[in-house]
């Protein structure tokens, strides 16, 4: 394991030995183990989310992944709010190491016929669709975001504001 603001190598993961760690033995910090407290309690709550969403009867069929959902719904979003939304082509790309560009033209389908977003093609090159999010997605986006940020709270991180924030940020609209 690397400690501080080290980049993770390949000769650092390969470096390490694969034997069982001993929770005594572990060189993860306070900041790191809250962290991953985080991920803990987000998909125990995320799992109760998936569930609320499904009965609502909103979907015909619930999402074949949850987490490449709340992926595509985040760039969706947060690229709309930056002033450029964004197409399906660029929002293929950010799975491309992962998932197939028609896995993510399936979930894009199942998020069009559940209302969350819908498509509009480009006035100035009608080649190209654009992908936004509804009213019904902010909706459940206050309540999912809102979650998230307690339970990040819970685990000891504070927003510290948009002026000490850098241009490797999600408040960055690029």
């Amino acid at each position: 394991m690397t400690g501080g603001d080290k980049a993770l190598t390949s000769k650092d993961i390969s470096a390490a030995a694969p034997l069982p760690l001993d929770h005594s033995e572990s060189t993860l910090d306070a900041q790191e183990r809250a962290a991953l407290g985080i991920d803990i309690a987000y998909v125990q709550w995320r799992a109760d989310f998936r569930r609320t969403v499904v009965a609502s009867g909103v979907l015909n069929r619930p999402w074949r992944s949850v987490f490449e959902a709340d992926m595509i719904f985040a760039i969706i979003a947060h690229r709309w709010l930056a002033g450029r939304p964004i197409t399906h082509k660029e929002l293929a790309t950010y799975f491309e190491v992962f998932a197939t560009e028609a896995t993510v033209s399936r979930h894009v389908d199942d998020m069009e016929d559940g209302g969350m977003i819908v498509r509009r093609t480009d006035p100035d090159d009608r080649r190209r669709t654009f992908l936004l999010p509804t009213k019904r997605l902010e909706a459940i986006g206050h309540e999912y975001l809102r979650t998230k940020i307690r339970i990040m709270r819970d685990h000891g991180f504070v927003w510290s504001g948009g002026a000490e924030t850098d241009s490797k940020t999600a408040n960055d609209p690029a």
